[in-house]
């Protein structure tokens, strides 16, 4: 593991694994800014939560999460949550976050009125189309 580790990516070995972890380096520090930021909040969330709500892959959010666990900013609860893969995750929380809070309940979207598919108005024929 690099010596920079976890202030910088890493990589067990040279190589494309190296050379993947020198590309990153930019983007990895903005990730980690973000994750740390979302947390700060009082959230209590797993590393594949925190890449829902960062609309981030887990992929690039898994490693930032074991970075900031490492440096601890972040820190792991015994409470453990299933992730999309069926395995169980650590729910995590920062460090200066006291008090827990629940993430906000997502808002419904507005219904759209649907349009005509001859003329781009809005359809008064409840079907929709005009034949």
């Amino acid at each position: 593991m690099s010596q920079n580790y976890p202030n910088k990516p890493g990589s067990k070995g040279g190589g494309a694994s190296k050379d993947a972890a020198e590309q990153i380096v930019t983007r990895a520090a903005m990730l980690r800014i973000a994750i740390a930021e979302l947390m700060l909040n009082g959230y209590r969330l797993t590393a594949d939560e925190i890449a829902k709500q960062l609309k981030e892959s887990v992929l690039a959010i898994r490693p930032r999460v074991s970075e900031l666990v490492r440096i601890g900013t972040l820190v792991k609860l015994s409470d453990r949550r299933k992730n999309v893969s069926g395995m169980t995750a650590h729910v995590l929380h920062h460090k200066d976050s006291l008090t827990a809070v629940d993430l906000p309940q997502p808002t419904p979207a507005k219904p759209r009125r649907r349009q005509c598919t001859r003329i781009r108005t809005p359809c008064s024929a409840g079907g929709g189309r005009h034949d």
